[in-house]
């Protein structure tokens, strides 16, 4: 029976269904018009629907000093679904918006505002009267309180020297005007704030429309994430047109970009409403810094290396080479002492003229021997060579049994030969700085263009409080502080030349004495280090035209290359016929240097455990190998030849090599504490950790070698002492700025330019920069030391030096 009253009333609810979404479409389609009145300043409240469209036209007085914000709100309903569309007219341009105002992460905002742009207007430069035009319309079914306020910004221009305190948030954007005067060509904006929102920054031209809401529209000209300081250097030639600059102002939604622990999570439209996220700051434009002060920190800085010159050249031409002094007044002292010390009881006259007979014969071997390093390789043979040719289950080489080992007993190699092993240094380092460059050189002038054509100056990790921009380089002061590299390393290859060609002398004079006197000179590794140094000032200048995390390794590469070329040149001094050679050499820098890339990118928790482990077991195949004076080769068995030279050599015995075991054990010690440190804590810079490792053994390495020369009782010459107590100070004076952080790639750019500091030298160089150049005068130093540290053995006969 209730059959068909059911049928009756679902045929009314359906035509009253149907008539109501027509006339519903119907009010979307052809809604009224209704003008409202509103004046400025007055708060206008209203209620809408789609059946209608409220329009407004509200004058105003225009100022060009002052500025009109527009402030809109809205009652937000989560049921509601169609926003509020605000559209604002003015007469030569439109801007809209919607409420509620929606981001990408899905956070929502019930109000919102915008500042009307100036060139907008049809008189632009004097005060008038003028009107704007407002529309706002909805699909929304139902009505939709509003508000709407138009009120003027009184603080709207900038003046430099005079500092304005603002507020924005995500959806209240801020920006200020400013107009170069005729005798100012660039400012310097500096921006703080007390707290750490993200905020995007942004100087565009002065233009409509303002790209002041968008979250990628705020991304246009010159702009930067900034959690408390901002810092932009303006110039006037880059705004020809109008000679002026907005600054733009814009909260995000979240911090992802700003802060390390970026936000994973979407929030969704429901989630989170109105989140209070205003952020109070302060902006200072501030006159150019004086330029003469760049000018002046030039040629102050140019001076002082041709001061450097000056006095090396004046010393070198006052002072000859030690070997140039070995004439035949040095050697009858050497002689009569010799024949003192041994109370011999023939005529020193009969002594002078056998050694003078031992030279002639050594002159006329000298002129039969080797023509070509290649036939050195093929004519000379050596234990190790018919080891390795042998292709034995041990690869390994008979030494003598003696504890004792000195000098002359680790240098029977012909020495033309081991010149030309050593020469190959040089000729690998210079063919590794050419290709290695030249990409580099022009990858980081790209980065350069794509600065100055995308404006995204978190691109690089700059110390925006000192930076002077020169020629088309942003960072001109980091880039030319690292002249001292370059001006110092060329030195050093003058200083080794002269050096090489004095000693080459002494050897075509004094054959025999060259032989049995003194430790056998061999530069080929002091020219690579030289080349190094030279790079050094090239790579970091290159580095520092855009520095960042993908290309740091320019800035340390050569570090690396530098700090081991050291440890080798102290190892050959006293072991000229056991060192490794140059193949292997740069074939295990290239190792370290893949390693440091793969740290830079994937640093976590098993990459540290790796390195501690590779960095461990490499330090024990070392070990045995400099124990055991060449004796051990590192092959992938060298766990197996490890073991059986202890086994041989008996595991509980004495040792027999005492001197090399008090090196090898705090130097052990040092490497796995380095190991734990890196595998325990995680530094944010693994190529930094890794840096300070062969440093860390460089420096004990030299520590030993100068304890090792005062047990033995050995002479230091006076420039050797000085150039060891220079490198000290210099080093301990550099260090000290190099760990006054002015910026980090480690962390976000927003997070970096709060470690920014300002210049402390002639208003041109921060502490980095004075890192740069009081740390090349310390490898300067530290390599001249190397290079006299044994001048005061010169006179001791070879069989009496110990190898240590």
């Amino acid at each position: 029976m209730f059959s068909p009253l059911i049928y009756l009333f679902a045929l009314v609810i359906l035509v009253y269904g149907d008539q109501t979404s027509e006339s519903s479409i119907q009010s979307i389609n052809n809604p009224d018009i209704e003008i409202k009145n509103c004046t400025f300043g007055e708060l206008c409240i209203g209620a809408i629907n789609s059946s209608s469209v409220h329009f407004y036209s509200i004058e105003y007085s225009f100022d060009p000093t002052m500025a009109i914000r527009v402030i809109t709100n809205m009652t937000y309903k989560i049921e509601q679904e169609s926003p509020l569309l605000i559209v604002v007219r003015q007469i030569r341009g439109v801007i809209s918006w919607t409420l509620p105002y929606t981001f990408s992460n899905g956070m929502i905002y019930s109000s919102a505002s915008r500042i009307l742009c100036l060139q907008n207007e049809i008189n632009r430069t004097h005060p008038h009267m003028s009107r704007v035009f407002i529309e706002i319309s909805t699909s929304n079914v139902d009505l939709i309180d509003y508000s709407l306020q138009l009120e003027n910004i009184t603080e709207f221009l900038l003046e430099t020297g005079v500092s304005q305190q603002f507020s924005v948030s995500p959806t209240m954007p801020f920006y200020y005007k400013f107009t170069f005067p005729p005798d100012i060509e660039h400012v310097f904006i500096d921006v703080r704030s007390p707290d750490q929102l993200c905020t995007i920054v942004s100087v565009q031209s002065f233009d409509c429309p303002v790209y002041d809401i968008s979250e990628i529209g705020t991304r246009q000209g010159h702009y930067q994430t900034m959690a408390s300081i901002a810092s932009f250097n303006v110039y006037a030639s880059e705004f020809p047109k109008r000679n002026t600059f907005i600054l733009v102002f814009l909260v995000q939604p979240t911090d992802a970009d700003c802060l390390n622990d970026q936000e994973q999570t979407l929030i969704q439209p429901a989630g989170v409403i109105d989140v209070q996220r205003q952020k109070n700051a302060i902006v200072t434009l501030h006159p150019p810094a004086n330029y003469n002060f760049l000018y002046i920190a030039i040629f102050t800085t140019i001076g002082l290396f041709l001061m450097i010159y000056f006095v090396a050249f004046t010393i070198m031409c006052k002072n000859p080479d030690i070997y140039d002094q070995l004439g035949p007044d040095q050697l009858r002292k050497i002689f009569k002492n010799e024949c003192l010390l041994a109370n011999r009881n023939f005529h020193f006259l009969a002594l002078l003229e056998d050694i003078i007979e031992r030279e002639i014969a050594e002159r006329q071997s000298r002129q039969r021997g080797y023509q070509t390093f290649a036939e050195e390789e093929i004519v000379e043979s050596t234990a190790e060579n018919e080891i390795e040719q042998s292709g034995g289950a041990i690869a390994v080489i008979d030494a003598s049994d003696v504890g004792f080992v000195t000098v002359s007993d680790l240098c029977l190699k012909n020495y033309d030969y081991s010149k030309q092993k050593f020469r190959i240094y040089p000729q690998t380092m210079l063919t590794v700085a050419i290709f290695y460059s030249l990409p580099v050189i022009q990858l980081v002038l790209q980065y350069q263009l794509t600065i100055d054509q995308s404006g995204n100056e978190d691109i690089c990790y700059f110390n925006f409080l000192c930076i002077r921009q020169f020629a088309m380089l942003t960072a001109f002061n980091s880039v030319f502080s690292n002249i001292g590299y370059c001006a110092l390393g060329l030195l050093f290859l003058i200083i080794v030349y002269r050096r090489d060609m004095a000693y080459a002398r002494f050897l075509s004079k004094y054959p025999a004495i060259g032989r049995d006197f003194g430790i056998p000179q061999h530069f080929g590794l002091f020219y690579a280090m030289g080349i190094g140094l030279f790079m050094e000032g090239v790579m970091s200048a290159c580095y520092h035209i855009c520095p960042s995390k993908q290309n740091f390794q320019f800035d340390t590469s050569f570090m690396f290359i530098i700090a081991v070329l050291n440890i080798i040149k102290i190892y050959q001094t006293r072991h000229p016929d056991i060192n490794p050679h140059s193949a292997g050499s740069f074939s295990f820098l290239a190792a370290i240097i893949f390693i440091t890339v793969i740290g830079v990118y994937y640093d976590g928790q098993w990459f540290w455990i790796s390195y501690a482990t590779i960095h461990i077991l490499t330090c024990l195949a070392f070990t045995g190998k400099i124990y055991y004076m060449g004796r051990l080769k590192v092959t992938f068995r060298v766990h197996i030849h490890l073991y059986r030279l202890v086994k041989e050599n008996g595991i509980f015995s004495r040792p027999r090599y005492l001197n090399r075991m008090m090196i090898l054990i705090p130097t052990n010690c040092l490497n796995i504490a380095f190991a734990l440190y890196g595998a325990i804590i995680q530094p944010e810079s693994f190529p930094n950790h890794l840096l300070f490792v062969f440093l860390g053994n460089l420096a004990i390495y030299l520590l030993y070698y100068i304890l090792m020369k005062i047990i033995h009782r050995e002479v230091f010459t006076r420039f050797s002492i000085l150039f060891l107590l220079s490198a000290t100070l210099s080093w301990a004076s550099s260090l000290y700025f190099f760990y006054q952080q002015v910026k980090s790639y480690e962390v976000q750019p927003a997070i970096s330019r709060m470690r920014n500091r300002p210049c402390i030298i002639l208003n041109t160089y921060d502490v980095h920069d004075v890192w740069h150049i009081l740390s090349s005068f310390s490898l300067f130093f530290s390599f001249l030391t190397l290079l006299t540290l044994d001048d005061g053995i010169r006179k001791r006969k070879r069989k009496d030096l110990a190898a240590f």
